[in-house]
């Protein structure tokens, strides 16, 4: 007022449970009466300075539905402002109008809750037992209205099911679960899962919460309120015991993935489960990481929870990221297992030749297993070329040139291109060996391999054959007059001494060589090439004879 005393509070902003208590109100003085509003003003007064909590004691009866309603305010000054918060809400009925009410209310809800059965108000109970927890029961309905509260509970369950009743509202929030003997009257040793909740009522559509404490007067001066208790009963046995074998199952299951798990953290190979990531219409976009065991993280340097939910382009990196990822998505697209060695060089730690089987086994997952084979491709590479090449020189041996041979013949054949195949052997490398010893005899040879290879670059093919004899592809021969300079330059290369020996040794070598089309088996290309190789000896050594096929 104009004097500055406080003599009404507005209410300018006020949340929906709020508004469940002051319906329409713009002003507490629509809400409390003269008296209350006085002494709540004259708390708050008293507590400005020291900004303290004032509780007041809210009551409101609608008189569309005859439910008075009672809450505890507590306010506080804020700045010029008062922040109120209304707790401990519960209706306010007549004894009588609390029957009724809450009968009404229990039969409109009975279609909603088909296992429930009933409901205890101001300490007596209102029975709307359906069949089915009759059934479960195993009662009639005349036992059923025998029956109190706490003769449903097992015997060792009560003192359990007493406990909760008498709690405060607060830890009633929660159902409680119990067993229930299936046939109370006969104490039966069969009993059934239950749940006692503490249930809500309605008005206009509010929620209200039931309170178990005495409420005061009702606002109209009429009957007193006294206990109104609103507890439904549940059968739920077979939900429980669902959950407890799902419960069970669950155990069972962690008990064997953790088993798994421990057996796929001791292998050595690495396995990883990747889901696919797709867009809105379905196409794919990357793989993410789901599962990875230890070994399979090792490479990254990194702990493999710290993986799990990447994309694969981090997990794994560089472009092998792509082929990895094309590889599981053509075990999605295909339902079949996908085996392929992928040579991995990242800087997220992959570095050698990875061999990957992968299984799909949903519509959006795969499994993978793999491990690092870069030993084992070593080792096999080293041995197929051990296979394939002459210990000494370190050149294409015999059964390697042949395929070589058998590779140029197929592809010159039908063209108009020729190749020249030669065999080479050195002049009286028998008096090397003889004079020198076979270490100077087996280092002129690897000298002579090297400078033959050397003369001919890319337009042929070394290869020892055994001994002292060599054998030679020449690809693409343009003509035979270039063919026989070719050969007349290899041949005057090879006469220079070889330095590397002990004793610089002068050798000179003789050449026997078949111009082919392509059309020859490789047996008789050999056969003419020999046969031209020992014309040039008998010829006087030093030169090269070469035959058109």
């Amino acid at each position: 007022n104009k004097s500055g005393s406080v003599v009404d509070l507005d209410i300018s902003l006020a949340n929906d449970r709020m508004r469940d208590l002051i319906a329409d109100a713009s002003k507490m003085s629509a809400v409390l009466d003269d008296e209350k509003l006085s002494a709540l003003i004259r708390d708050l007064e008293t507590a400005r300075e020291s900004a303290a909590i004032v509780t007041t004691r809210l009551q409101m009866l609608r008189a569309e539905s005859q439910l008075a309603l009672e809450c505890h305010l507590e306010s506080r000054w804020h700045g010029d402002h008062v922040i109120a918060i209304a707790t401990s809400v519960r209706p306010l009925l007549p004894t009588a109008q609390s029957v009724a009410y809450s009968a009404d209310i229990i039969v409109k809800a009975m279609p909603e809750m088909p296992i429930a059965y009933g409901v205890l108000v101001d300490g007596r109970w209102q029975r709307f037992p359906t069949q089915a927890m009759l059934s479960a029961l195993n009662l009639s309905p005349v036992e059923f209205e025998e029956l109190s509260l706490m003769d449903l509970p097992r015997g060792d369950e009560r003192v359990r099911v007493e406990e909760w009743l008498h709690s405060v509202e607060h830890d009633r929030g929660s159902p409680l679960t119990f067993l229930a003997s299936a046939k109370p009257s006969a104490e039966s040793s069969d009993s059934r899962w239950m749940t006692l909740r503490m249930s809500q009522v309605s008005s206009n559509e509010n929620p209200l919460h039931a309170s178990a404490t005495n409420a005061p007067d009702a606002p109209d001066g009429g009957e007193t309120g006294g206990q109104a208790n609103f507890f439904v009963l549940r059968d739920v046995d077979d939900e429980v015991r669902l959950r407890e074998q799902s419960q069970d199952a669950l155990r069972h299951l962690d008990e064997q993935l953790g088993v798994l798990s421990s057996a796929l953290n001791a292998s050595r190979d690495g396995f990883a489960i990747w889901k696919a990531v797709r867009n809105k219409k379905g196409d794919l976009l990357t793989f993410e990481l789901v599962f990875i065991n230890d070994a399979g993280a090792a490479p990254t340097g990194k702990m493999a929870r710290k993986l799990l939910g990447r994309p694969i382009e981090t997990v794994v990196g560089g472009t092998e990221a792509k082929d990895l990822a094309a590889l599981f998505s053509r075990a999605l697209s295909t339902h079949q297992v996908q085996t392929e060695t992928v040579q991995i060089n990242s800087s997220a730690g992959w570095v050698g030749a990875y061999q990957n089987q992968v299984v799909p086994f949903s519509h959006d997952q795969v499994l993978t297993s793999f491990r690092d084979v870069s030993e084992d491709q070593r080792e096999r590479d080293r041995l197929n070329w051990l296979a394939e090449h002459d210990h000494l020189t370190g050149l294409p041996n015999r059964r390697n040139l042949e395929e070589i041979l058998q590779s140029a013949l197929d592809r010159v054949r039908g063209t108009n291109q020729f190749i020249a195949f030669a065999f080479v052997d050195i002049d009286d490398f028998k008096k090397v060996n003889d004079t020198h010893g076979h270490d100077i005899g087996d280092s002129l040879l690897k000298e002579f391999g090297q400078r033959m290879r050397l003369s001919l670059g890319e337009a042929g093919v070394v290869a020892r054959l055994a001994g002292d004899e060599f054998g030679l592809v020449i690809d693409s021969v343009p003509s035979d007059a270039q063919l026989k300079r070719t050969l007349a330059a290899m041949l005057e290369h090879m006469r220079e001494p070889f330095a590397s020996t002990t004793t610089p040794l002068s050798v000179s070598c003789s050449a026997g060589v078949a111009l082919c089309a392509g059309a020859e088996p490789i047996s008789e290309v050999l056969r003419i090439a020999d046969k031209a190789m020992y014309r040039a000896k008998h010829d006087g050594k030093n030169r090269f004879h070469v035959v058109h096929i």
